[in-house]
């Protein structure tokens, strides 16, 4: 699965994640834009495959890649400042219930397939 996001949406998630991260850096005055550092590069490996999978999202159902890319911005706390900490476990489990119905719709078709139903 992971491959053939990578084959058909890699070039519009390189685009998005460094738009995404210089909207985050516009957002946090404090913020030091370090590209040589090891958290640099782990934050953009993590948004990098999270737009992916929403790309993959958006490509069989636009809600749900609409909902999925949206919810990335709770990630940051410079965003919404006033929630801190408070909201990106939103976007974690959203990804998570996306990949889990994902996984378990493919199963479901394979045991159909090969149940002769």
């Amino acid at each position: 699965m992971f491959a053939s996001l990578v084959k058909t949406n890699y070039k519009n998630a390189l685009i998005l994640t460094v738009f995404f991260l210089l909207v985050v850096s516009f957002f946090d005055s404090a913020y030091e834009t370090n590209i040589i550092g090891i958290e640099f590069l782990i934050t953009f490996l993590m948004y990098f495959s999270m737009i992916l999978i929403g790309l993959g999202a958006f490509s069989k159902n636009k809600i749900i890649g609409i909902a999925l890319l949206s919810s990335l911005s709770f990630l940051p706390p410079s965003i919404f400042s006033d929630y801190q900490g408070e909201l990106f476990p939103i976007t974690y489990l959203m990804f998570i219930s996306y990949l889990l119905f994902y996984f378990g719709l493919s199963m479901f078709k394979k045991w159909k397939k090969n149940a002769g139903l």
